[in-house]
């Protein structure tokens, strides 16, 4: 039996404080979670059903499944028990029995007969051995047409049928989430019409479903599924709207089961990913000819400005022309020729893209008209370059813009997938060409950790900005659901002016120092502590903030000897080591939830920082520390104002780029915490900015 106030409770924890299940998502959300509990889908059903108010309420049905020893399996099916067969159905008020009981009961005898015993083993079994069963289907097999449907057929298509009960639900099924989409904006009316065809298309194939089907419906819709098995991307949408079915629901689970008999979608999944990330390590900018502070006097005079002399020294060097001198031309507005034609004649990155596009042909998982769109940008972009000098500013800077905009519509129509994976990469150069071409002072940095930043621009007035790409969307006709692309808060804090504060934060949780992703000592010391949090605005929000801190506090010991146990004779240990512990980390991690819903005024967190990112804060110590720490740095920093970032949308008008400064709305962020797998980040943040 399931304790269904522990269970809302958790759920309030981890998801909504404060559950509303007249909300769409919340009820999503809860469907998710009680799958993840082990809920059978019956028993998640019919607790959904409750919650809406829509549960059987019959009493002539119950009253008969009550002298017939029935239990409600769901959707008007009965049977003796959870999770068995269904013995009877509900038909106008009515229990019917399924099927003839005589012929059932023959049925068993006869599996009873064929069932091999326990220390016999044919030799189709000793053949059969090491195979699963759920997923090791005859590919090949095929029911011929005409041939009478068997008993087999006829119990798949029973059992298919909840999967089509699932994909024509009204609450949550296909036609539900494309509603959904729309009205958040996520979806234009061409991802829209996809979905509805997608709908009686996927229906067709439940009912009589073929190998052939299930390859044309996968290749049509790009289905594939994350190796879990809790997504199953629809390709076709691109960008984060291939999730559009959600994540580890009824309705993926009971079509992926379908699916996976005809096509390995799992494999897809892989393969698509793997050639996505060969496309991302490809296309990451990378000239040949790099200038270093220590070596150049050009780039040390650059690097002595504010905010680029707060950077390690690590960090000083860029990409750039040099002169007879051997040093970096500079200023590059002076010198454009020569850093455009640096550009597009040192861009191995391109060639390297184009390249990868040949290859992935080869193994059939590009198409050539993505490969083409690239060549004919580096062709225009070369002809630019040949012609630069004959050609205005402004008119330089609209071609190039136009060619980076033809570009990214070619290969997205060609594969969105492929384009997503691209976009951010080129939107940097896109960005970083047009504004040499433009006549504007702009320097792209080499090293490829340089901190929450892709290009510095030097305002001649004083102020020298370091940029930042935020966010691409390379959605063909719509504006909205952009990609965003969140940096470290850890990275970020490196540009505050106060030198203390650029250490606040670190991008793992565990860490000496940083045992909940921020110092150790801003949480110890309560005058430090009671400082940071004045600093972040959240102290009206937060009542008893000295239990609070208690509590963090308490957390910090335990993590601090949780990693001492994993540390050497000499106190050493690796990042591995940290997630190999991870699960534990976690755990102590949610200890402080309950302290938080204590403290915490729930409404007024939302109405300062939103409701996702407040979700966040309260999901764990950790969340809520960092980011009162993130509030804090942004708050004493003029958000940050020495950054600045940039929006580029391609639709069918071409490029738009957008850049705006930071700010120190909390509502104009966006929040998320990565700091327990392999790669970490800790606190991730990006600037959505009001639009």
């Amino acid at each position: 039996m399931f304790d269904w106030n522990k269970l809302f409770n958790d759920f309030a924890d981890k998801y909504y404080a404060v559950p509303d299940f007249t909300n769409e998502e919340h009820v999503y959300a809860l469907q998710n979670y009680l799958i993840e509990q082990g809920m059978l889908t019956e028993d998640i059903d019919f607790a959904i059903k409750t919650l809406l108010f829509e549960a059987p309420t019959d009493p002539r049905v119950k009253k008969q499944a009550k002298d017939l020893g029935l239990v409600s399996l769901g959707y008007g099916n009965w049977g003796k028990e959870k999770g068995g067969p269904t013995t009877h159905t509900n038909v106008d008020g009515k229990l019917e029995p399924v099927g003839d009981k005589k012929d059932d009961d023959k049925d068993d005898k006869e599996k009873e007969k064929e069932e091999p015993k326990a220390n016999v083993v044919s030799k189709d079994a000793v053949a059969d051995r090491g195979k699963n069963h759920n997923t090791d289907v005859n590919p090949d097999y095929q029911r011929d047409v005409g041939e009478p449907e068997g008993e087999k057929d006829q119990e798949k298509k029973f059992k298919n049928s909840v999967a089509i009960d699932k994909l024509n639900n009204p609450k949550f099924g296909v036609e539900a989430k494309i509603d959904t989409a729309l009205k958040k904006g996520d979806i234009g009316d061409g991802d829209a019409e996809n979905m509805e065809n997608f709908q009686p298309e996927m229906e067709d194939f439940l009912k009589k479903p073929t190998k052939q089907k299930a390859q044309e419906l996968t290749k049509k819709y790009q289905l594939s599924q994350n190796q879990s098995g809790s997504k199953l991307y629809v390709g076709i949408l691109g960008g984060n709207n291939r999730k559009i079915l959600g994540e580890g629901n009824a309705l993926i689970n009971e079509m992926s089961k379908v699916l996976n008999n005809y096509v390995p979608l799992k494999e897809l999944g892989n393969i698509k990913k793997k050639a996505q990330n060969r496309l991302v390590a490809a296309s990451k900018p990378e000239l040949k000819t790099v200038r270093k502070a220590k070596d150049d006097i050009g780039v040390k005079k650059l690097f002595s400005n504010k905010p680029y002399n707060r950077l390690k020294e690590r960090f000083h060097q860029v990409f750039g022309p040099v002169g007879d001198d051997g040093n970096l031309l500079r200023p590059s507005n002076k010198y454009s020729t020569e850093y455009f034609r640096q550009s597009v004649g040192e861009n191995e990155a391109l060639d390297k893209t184009i390249q990868v596009c040949k290859e992935l042909e080869s193994e059939g998982t590009s198409k050539p008209e993505f490969r083409k769109a690239l060549q004919r940008h580096k062709k225009t972009m070369e002809d630019i370059a040949k012609r630069y000098d004959k050609i205005k500013p402004e008119e330089r800077r609209a071609i190039v813009e136009q060619s980076y905009s033809d570009m990214a519509r070619g290969i997205h129509e060609a594969d969105p997938e492929g384009a997503r994976s691209l976009m951010k990469n080129m939107a940097e150069m896109a960005l970083y060409d047009s504004e040499l071409a433009g006549g504007d002072e702009v320097y792209l940095p080499s090293d490829g950790q340089f901190p929450s930043a892709d290009k510095m621009r030097v305002d001649r007035d004083g102020k020298d900005v370091v940029e930042k790409v935020a966010g691409v969307s390379v959605k063909f006709g719509k504006r909205n659901g952009v990609y965003g692309f969140p940096g470290e808060s850890a990275q970020y804090q490196k540009f505050h002016p106060d030198e203390d504060k650029r250490t606040y934060m670190r991008n793992r949780v565990g860490h000496k120092g940083h045992a909940l992703g921020v110092r150790d000592d801003l949480i110890e010391d309560k005058t430090k502590f009671d400082k940071m949090l004045d600093e972040s605005g959240l102290s009206d929000i937060i009542q008893n903030s000295e239990e609070v801190r208690t509590k963090l506090l308490g957390i910090q010991s335990q993590i601090n000897e949780a990693r001492s146990k994993i540390e050497d004779e000499n106190g050493r240990y690796t990042t591995k080591d940290l997630v190999r512990i991870k699960d534990q980390l976690k755990k102590l991690n949610k200890d402080a939830t309950s302290v938080l819903k204590e403290n915490v005024d729930f409404k007024a967190l939302k109405k300062m920082m939103g409701r996702v990112n407040s979700n966040e804060f309260m999901k764990g110590a950790t969340e809520a520390i960092n980011i009162i720490s993130m509030a804090s740095v942004l708050n004493t920093s003029n958000g940050l104002s020495v950054l600045e970032h940039n929006h580029q949308t391609i639709d069918k008008d071409g490029l738009n780029s957008e850049t705006d400064k930071g700010t120190t709305n909390l509502n104009d962020w966006s929040f998320a915490f990565r700091s327990y797998d392999a790669r970490g980040g800790g606190l991730m943040a990006g600037f959505k900015g009001k639009k």
